[in-house]
């Protein structure tokens, strides 16, 4: 009858070691979870911001002399700005530089 008692015993203490590890495991997880809101809170806005395109195109002048008028070598008639013309329209500037974090 000894034996039963030391298996009972043994059995009974494998049942309090599981129910401790669970606990410990349920603990850790709820504190890890508890660190991970208080970090996510206190992040700044969003890392990536879209910036605007900072270009205009507008039509360039029409040259003065028609093209059915122009004579060979003539190339536009006006000032030779034949074409559309790109002017930026502000400044650019430089996104804010991430955090670096150790994760993933």
């Amino acid at each position: 009858m000894n034996q039963r008692q030391d298996l009972a015993s043994a059995v009974m203490e494998r049942d309090r070691s599981r129910s401790r590890m669970r606990l410990v495991t349920v603990t850790v997880g709820a504190a890890s979870l508890a660190a991970a809101g208080v970090v996510a809170y206190n992040l700044p806005g969003p890392a990536h911001t879209t910036a605007v395109s900072g270009t205009t195109t507008t039509p360039a002048a029409q040259p003065s002399a028609s093209a059915a008028n122009q004579q060979p070598g003539d190339d536009s008639g006006g000032d030779g700005d034949g074409g559309a013309v790109t002017a930026p329209s502000g400044t650019f500037g430089q996104a804010p530089a991430q955090a670096v974090s150790g994760g993933s």
